[in-house]
């Protein structure tokens, strides 16, 4: 009798130890895995590194842009150096002339702009009206103008 009623401590507790640890492994890889994921969306700048990729694509466009635009200045400048744009600037910003021409020079009042062609007057369309508009407008005093 005292064979069955001794026991040993081991042949206990191994599957009751086995449970504990297994339990408590599992919740603590439960916090792990919380806190990792607190870590990484919480502290380090996820979001930041997401929009990041939109504001590269965004400056690349811009960047596209302006090299564009600094290729068409380039090609100004290249045609500065020609003798037929030299020209144009000397007539148009100087008022130079070739030998043998006569230059004319126009002066217009300050606020005023010059005039290339001269003014035609254009004629006035009196716009056919019915009959009943221009009974309604004679009632309520349209019809009148104010010359001044």
């Amino acid at each position: 009798m005292t064979d069955t009623l001794e026991r040993t401590e081991s042949d206990v507790s191994e599957p009751q130890r086995g449970r504990r640890t297994r339990g408590w492994r599992s919740v603590l890889l439960m916090v792990v895995f919380v806190v990792a994921g607190f870590v990484v969306t919480g502290v380090l700048p996820v979001r930041e590194y997401l929009d990041r990729g939109n504001d590269v694509e965004a400056a690349q466009i811009e960047l596209d842009g302006l090299k564009a635009e600094n290729d068409g200045l380039v090609d100004d400048i290249d045609a500065l150096y020609t003798a037929q744009e030299v020209e144009r600037v000397a007539r148009e910003q100087y008022g130079f002339v070739r030998e043998g021409e006569v230059g004319y020079v126009v002066l217009t009042p300050e606020g005023e702009e010059p005039v290339a062609e001269a003014a035609t007057p254009v004629p006035q369309v009196r716009e056919q009206r019915s009959f009943f508009q221009r009974f309604w407008d004679f009632v309520t005093g349209n019809d009148q103008t104010n010359d001044g």
